[in-house]
């Protein structure tokens, strides 16, 4: 059962920060498993209802949802070996996270949030999702204008220069010509996450955002 992340859990994302190599996780993969990994799958597991209810597709398994500490390098510039960081992500299985629309919490050195969306830019996913909201334009903006929903959530995604769409309703065109498009919320108050509250609030936060999920992926 879910008791709240601890104290260690942040303290060893800012030690993996500066001692990122193999021999400081070997000397701490104990510790990570018991207060990073096992709380997390703890939450994981405390969040699937609410994810289900989201998406019925999503893979629930929790080694799918909570993120490796080992990062894979074999195409990335970047050779950092572990993360100083983690999260939780529900998505379909089959793609690739970066190719998903994702449902997430996050915890990080300095904060923790959670929220929807794409990693990065996903042209081919904005492709798909374009027509879910230009069928649905004014159902989509009561949704995202919500306050309820504005209060949490931030629109996240960079703007193309030269717009991709021009024919549609003034409103929605913010969210069309956007490279990829993530509704996300941040706080620095880490402590909230030392409590088991911290899923109540997070599947508040999942609760508001799953009719925008829905429609994005054209579920209804």
């Amino acid at each position: 059962m879910f008791q709240g992340l601890n104290e260690d859990t942040y303290q060893f994302f800012w030690e993996i920060a500066f001692n990122n190599e193999l021999s400081f996780y070997e000397a701490n993969k104990e510790r990570y498993k018991k207060n990073v990994y096992e709380p997390l799958k703890d939450l994981a597991i405390a969040l699937t209802p609410a994810a289900q209810e989201i998406d019925g597709a999503f893979n629930i398994r929790p080694s799918s949802i909570v993120s490796r500490i080992r990062r894979d390098t074999r195409y990335s510039r970047d050779k950092t070996m572990f993360r100083d960081h983690a999260w939780l992500g529900f998505r379909r299985p089959g793609g690739m996270l970066s190719e998903s629309l994702v449902v997430y919490a996050e915890f990080e050195r300095e904060g923790y949030g959670y929220g929807m969306g794409m990693y990065g830019s996903n042209p081919a996913l904005m492709r798909e999702i374009r027509p879910h909201i230009l069928a649905k334009p004014q159902k989509f903006l009561s949704l995202v204008n919500d306050p309820k929903f504005q209060e949490r959530f931030e629109v996240v995604g960079d703007m193309f220069k030269r717009p991709k769409v021009t024919d549609a309703p003034e409103g929605v065109l913010p969210y069309l010509n956007r490279k990829g498009l993530s509704f996300c919320f941040s706080s620095p108050n880490m402590k909230k996450t030392l409590s088991p509250e911290i899923a109540d609030e997070i599947i508040e936060g999942f609760r508001l955002l799953k009719p925008v999920y829905r429609l994005l992926m054209g579920l209804d």
